[in-house]
């Protein structure tokens, strides 16, 4: 990487600075290995420094002179409202998709008998479960879903509302539809 001493540009490829006199008049001789000719110098990498990537973020800044050559310098700032709002809408994104990857989706006829074959569990015991919830409102939307259904998904809020009016756990519920999906 280099850096214009004029002009104070830096992270200069050698790209950059032989398209810089690619329009001089003067033919120039570039030795090898590369090394720049003036105004441009050669800057030695520095790591950057450690920082919280949640919070904050380093950014490079004009390198500085010292003994041994030109060091890269860097600065850790905060990160804006809008970069810091970003990361959250990753997280979220990344969040929903492991759970999309997680459903699992069965038919009410693998549901029914992965309830009975692991549990013993038959229809008429899932109505009474259902009716047992004690919010009207829920009680008839879970009602409608296991009548009404085709497929079921193990985290749909019906599914997870019944598995626990039945006393079911999430690892009883996972093992269910695991069970279920292989019917």
């Amino acid at each position: 990487m280099f850096y214009n001493t004029e002009t104070g540009d830096f992270g200069l490829t050698e790209g950059d600075v032989r398209s810089y006199f690619a329009q001089s008049e003067f033919l120039i001789v570039w030795p090898e290995p590369f090394a720049p000719h003036e105004p441009f110098v050669a800057v030695i990498a520095a790591e950057r420094p450690a920082h919280n990537p949640a919070t904050h973020k380093t950014v490079e800044i004009e390198p500085k002179d010292t003994p041994d050559g030109w060091l890269q310098q860097w600065k850790v700032v905060k990160l804006s409202k809008a970069e810091l709002d970003q990361i959250e809408a990753e997280r979220l994104a990344a969040e929903q998709a492991a759970k999309d990857a997680a459903r699992i989706t069965v038919t009410k006829r693998q549901a029914c008998l992965a309830l009975f074959d692991l549990r013993g569990i038959k229809k008429d015991q899932i109505a009474a479960a259902l009716a047992q919830i004690p919010d009207p409102d829920q009680r008839y939307r879970a009602e409608v879903d296991w009548e009404d259904a085709r497929d079921f998904e193990s985290d749909s809020p019906t599914m997870l509302m019944l598995a626990a009016a039945l006393g079911l756990s999430e690892a009883d519920l996972a093992l269910l539809f695991d069970y279920a999906q292989a019917l």
